[in-house]
């Protein structure tokens, strides 16, 4: 059997395009006369490739209308829609919109023969590896509607969390802006009009006004080298990250940042626990599901962890050995599964794991920036401190002259 990307023509004098496995071109003109559509051409596309047009990949759709398509797909479903009808049914519903567009393409695809699964790999950026591979399990095993059940509550557990991320960053962002504002006003403003002052008495200067003095003439004659750092930093930094080794190297130090590093370790867990657990209950292989979760974690360093897990589960040790090996799985989370694969209900584990994390990441959340808001506030108050003390004290020496 090869893979087939043709083009053909709909019974409706609409253009199709999509891949589809077939002997030779003459089966899949067989094939797609079936469905009502007439062959234009067709080439035959390397490996595994879905061939698809490169616009496609382009397509984004927002997670809430995804969260709404999912639940009225698996709604449908188990009412006994056939998966066809269920697609034009919510295509004619979103017409007009990126979402409606998908949809109406996935109809065309799965009207002629193509899995489903492969014709939502054409919009990568609409259906990542994690979706389209718990389709493709669905399918295999008959149970699309679970499937798109079990996706609609994945989407709204990933939507809560980064809605608790972005209200938990909205206060402090603007704390931090502000906080800079003022300090750069201080020392490019208000500091240089005391030095002015300052020299014109002639007076003495205590080390304390000659730092401030000194990190004020920096901000303002050395500003082209600090605006050079603050552009040039980040810009040197995310080339660096393109470096394995180093990406690694980053990752493995941001979690052992005070405060803020254990959350981070808890956002890639978190991520691994529930894909994990979503993929190997819908009937993924666990061996195929470590591979996709590791490019769901969004950490290079418990991404190259899983990678030599799941090398390790190839040559026939247990996963929790796998994991207990290394230090980004705390020995909880090595216990549940371990007491899972003993066991033999490893997705209940799994979940398990996944519901702890669930819980416990917002609670961290809220935790961490209970501390780093008043933490930003101190530093605030701490600098103006200084500022103030280094500008009274040359004024409390003029005072003991007079």
């Amino acid at each position: 059997m090869a893979l087939f990307h043709y083009r053909a023509l709909g019974a409706d004098g609409r253009r199709l395009t999509g891949t589809l496995q077939a002997p030779d071109t003459i089966a899949l003109a067989a094939r797609l006369r079936e469905a009502g559509a007439w062959l234009l051409d067709a080439r035959e596309t390397a490996g595994a490739s879905t061939g698809f047009d490169t616009a496609h990949s382009r397509v984004s759709v927002r997670r809430s209308d995804l969260i709404g398509f999912f639940l009225q797909m698996s709604l449908l479903l188990k009412a006994g829609v056939t998966l066809p009808q269920a697609l034009e049914r919510l295509a004619a519903d979103s017409t007009g919109t990126p979402l409606g567009n998908v949809i109406a393409t996935l109809r065309e695809q799965v009207t002629i023969g193509v899995p489903l699964n492969v014709a939502m790999q054409q919009f990568p950026r609409t259906f990542p590896r994690h979706t389209t591979a718990m389709v493709e399990a669905g399918e295999a095993c008959g149970q699309v509607p679970e499937v798109f059940s079990s996706l609609t509550t994945h989407y709204e557990w990933l939507d809560q969390l980064v809605s608790d991320i972005r209200q938990a960053l909205v206060y402090p962002v603007m704390v931090c802006v502000a906080a800079t504002a003022l300090v750069l006003l201080l020392f490019t403003v208000v500091v240089p009009r005391f030095v002015g002052l300052l020299l014109d008495l002639n007076l003495e200067v205590p080390l304390l006004t000659r730092i401030v003095m000194a990190i004020s003439d920096a901000l303002v004659s050395g500003w082209p080298v600090v605006l050079a750092i603050v552009v040039g930093g980040p810009i040197a930094l995310k080339l660096s990250l393109k470096s394995p080794s180093f990406a690694q190297w980053w990752d493995r130090q941001l979690m052992r940042v005070p405060i803020f590093g254990p959350l981070v370790s808890m956002f890639a867990l978190s991520r691994f626990a529930q894909n994990l657990a979503q993929l190997y209950r819908t009937g993924v292989p666990l061996l195929r599901g470590l591979e996709i979760t590791r490019d769901l974690v969004g950490n290079r360093a418990v991404a190259a962890s899983l990678d030599d897990v799941r090398t390790r589960l190839q040559e026939g040790q247990p996963l929790h050995k796998g994991m207990a090996d290394h230090d980004v799985f705390p020995p909880s989370i090595v216990t549940m599964v371990a007491t899972g694969e003993t066991s033999g209900s490893l997705d209940t584990a799994l979940q398990g794991v996944a519901d702890y994390y669930n819980k416990l990441v917002p609670r961290r959340i809220k935790l961490v920036f209970a501390i780093f808001n008043p933490a930003i506030m101190l530093i605030l108050i701490g600098i103006i401190a200084i500022v103030a003390l280094a500008v009274l004290l040359p004024i409390l020496q003029l005072w003991n002259i007079g």
